[in-house]
């Protein structure tokens, strides 16, 4: 009996010892990241994942801020974007059919591979495409904004009609989704 209750004090302190280096490691953090994935199957808690707010709640804004920075955009912009779009509420829908909390419509979650009701997936997949979107149109994210909200033809369209004033070719609705992001 004696040697099983040094080994039970053994594994007692191991315990009290991760506990403390997880806690001062942080979540998110490799060894916490490691820990969730022992205990729970889920890497769920991986660097630049949402943490959770005092009431229990996702912190979807850091981690949209977050994807932003990852991805060379502004996260201000970012963070005004996602809001503009759905609240940051990963259940929304919009009269048009958008889902979730990038608002993406179904046949554009299919092309870009993503499920739209995966707030996580949804904001990195988001924020790589207004990367893309921000290059590809000489670093204007007011040009990424109307991609994301009316698509490339409707921009290149616009921009091919109108110039430099490409803005008054688009749907209304993008024009005042524009000015409601940039704060124009």
């Amino acid at each position: 009996m004696k040697s099983g209750n040094g080994l039970l004090g053994i594994v007692a302190v191991v315990a009290i010892v991760l506990f403390f280096v997880m806690t001062a490691s942080g979540p998110g953090s490799r060894l916490s990241n490691g820990w969730s994935y022992l205990t729970t199957g889920s890497t769920t808690l991986q660097s630049g994942q949402p943490q959770a707010l005092a009431n229990g709640a996702t912190d979807y804004r850091a981690m949209a801020r977050q994807d932003a920075i990852d991805n060379g955009i502004d996260p201000d912009l970012f963070e005004r974007q996602i809001n503009q779009e759905s609240g940051f509420n990963p259940k929304a829908i919009s009269p048009m059919g958008a889902e979730g909390i990038a608002q993406i419509m179904p046949s554009t979650a299919k092309s870009w591979n993503v499920d739209p009701w995966n707030p996580v997936a949804s904001l990195s997949v988001a924020a790589d495409h207004m990367h893309w979107y921000y290059q590809h149109y000489g670093n204007d994210y007011s040009k990424a904004l109307s991609c994301y909200n009316a698509g490339t033809d409707a921009l290149d369209t616009a921009m091919a009609r109108y110039g430099s004033n490409w803005r008054i070719g688009l749907p209304a609705e993008t024009q005042r989704y524009i000015a409601l992001v940039m704060g124009d």
